[in-house]
């Protein structure tokens, strides 16, 4: 019967981790339209000529090369932290399910991280 209980125990913890993934991709698309709304005006004066639209444009593309490097390191510890742990623990005390699910909230977290700024950011331009 303890055997059980840690498994639901688990279940139950590795369900609510999901569930955060899930609600910090959903904010993060909400963001990800936000900026994208707000930014888009200001790509379209940078591509006739405005300044601001053009350091905007090149903060875009530095974001998003920053972001993609950023998370392939943390993907990347994330992951061979996954195999250490699958290596170093005997069968069956080792949980896949929160393993996987730390695997991709290490690898959303850059972006996240840059699309929530972004749309705090542009939000303010208003003009």
């Amino acid at each position: 019967m303890p055997r059980s209980r840690k498994s639901t125990g688990s279940a139950l913890a590795t369900g609510a981790e999901a569930q955060v993934l899930a609600a910090r991709l959903m904010s993060m698309q909400a963001d990800a339209g936000l900026t994208i709304a707000m930014r888009m005006p200001l790509l379209m004066k940078g591509a006739f000529g405005d300044s601001r639209g053009q350091r905007e444009a090149t903060k875009a593309v530095m974001e998003k090369a920053s972001a993609v490097f950023e998370s392939s390191l943390a993907a990347m510890q994330a992951t061979t932290a996954f195999w250490w742990g699958l290596a170093l623990h005997p069968p069956g005390q080792f949980d896949l399910a929160t393993a996987a699910v730390k695997v991709a909230d290490s690898t959303l977290e850059p972006f996240a991280r840059r699309t929530r700024a972004n749309a705090a950011r542009l939000s303010g331009y208003r003009r």
